[in-house]
């Protein structure tokens, strides 16, 4: 008898440095590929993390930029992009959260320079190629192999410090990738694997990370991350990406916060489409596949979660313009969308009430 398993995988390139204190790595990784002009990203509003970048890149460093602002704006991206021209650099080192290493893909695309990421936060597109620019209230994202960094250094020493407010959503924006990954249309038994691995760590540590500063749980959390990274680099993102990154473009909402307040309500939308999926994310979660979302909305409240979307800013009226964007974009998605159950979805993500069935 034929085995029912058939698939074709294109596993993406890069070196991952894995380990407490591993950011001293990041000179010998340089100096292994003859790069000696760094451009080092690191926002402004964390000078903390400029020390040990300065530090380990030591005499390598041509120019560091501090500019960083969520959702990369494009002519931020166009500002940077003739800096690092300027000043002839030959390597892109972005060390910081989402938007830090967004910006470094927007520079890498357009240099065609290497990039090194060096992750303080569990957003994870590290791990993809897949990169986003706003123009206005417009934001579209896109996958090119030169927006993947060349080299990863997880340091979880560098997670220590950052703020309970920010573990919480960010590493629920991880378990937002391993969901999408595993309901995505091309995924495989190795995505899926990696994916379920990233939940299981998930629901077993992300409570302790948020609560603590222990290294040992914010460095499961930070594997976590990569796994789900890796993932959804594979396979692309689908409807819940979508949902967020519209709201992103059109209301400027947080990116991590808006992941994990919206995640429960899509799976409750998408639990009739994909039965096997929810009971095997489910069983890493520890949970009955008919409370799946609610045990999502659980966690996400229990790790600082604002409650609702309206508690991140957005209006009511911005809700329904979301949704009708949605559906006229025709999202990637398991099950199709139709206007009122996806209004009634939003709506609830609103109010921050538990996901409803629709």
């Amino acid at each position: 008898m034929p085995s029912p398993i058939a698939f074709t995988r294109t596993t993406l390139p890069g070196r991952i440095v894995f380990g407490d204190g591993a950011l001293a790595q990041l000179a010998p990784e340089l100096d292994g590929g003859s790069l000696r002009r760094a451009m080092l990203i690191v926002s402004a509003r964390q000078p903390k993390l400029a020390v040990p970048g300065r530090s380990a890149l030591g005499h390598r460093m041509a120019l560091e930029w501090n500019e960083v602002r969520q959702h990369v704006p494009r002519d931020l991206a166009e500002r940077a992009t003739v800096a690092a021209s300027t000043a002839d650099t030959d390597v892109i080192i972005a060390i910081g959260g989402g938007s830090t290493v967004g910006l470094g893909k927007a520079v890498a695309v357009s240099t065609g320079l290497p990039l090194v990421a060096v992750p303080t936060t569990y957003a994870g597109s590290e791990m993809t190629p897949i990169y986003g620019l706003t123009s206005g209230t417009v934001k579209k994202t896109a996958r090119d192999p030169a927006a993947l960094p060349k080299i990863v250094v997880y340091d979880p020493r560098l997670l220590t410090a950052l703020p309970a407010s920010i573990v919480g959503p960010s590493g629920m924006n991880a378990l937002a990738h391993c969901a999408e990954a595993l309901w995505a249309t091309n995924h495989d038994p190795i995505t899926d694997a990696l994916a379920l691995d990233g939940a299981g760590r998930l629901q077993s540590f992300l409570r302790r990370a948020y609560t603590t500063t222990d290294l040992a749980a914010r460095g499961e959390v930070l594997l976590a991350a990569c796994l789900a990274g890796i993932a959804l680099g594979t396979v692309g993102t689908s409807v819940h990406h979508a949902l967020c990154h519209l709201f992103g473009g059109m209301c400027d909402a947080p990116h991590a916060e808006t992941h994990a307040i919206v995640l429960p309500y899509v799976i409750r939308y998408l639990e009739p489409a994909i039965p096997d999926t929810i009971a095997r994310v489910a069983e890493v979660m520890k949970c009955d596949p008919t409370t799946l979302a609610d045990n999502v909305w659980s966690l996400a409240r229990s790790v600082g979660t604002p409650t609702g979307l309206r508690a991140i800013g957005i209006t009511r009226d911005q809700i329904d313009a979301v949704a009708e964007a949605a559906v006229a974009e025709n999202l990637v998605s398991p099950r199709p969308l139709d206007l009122r159950p996806i209004r009634s979805l939003l709506r609830d993500a609103w109010n921050g009430e538990l996901p409803q069935s629709m």
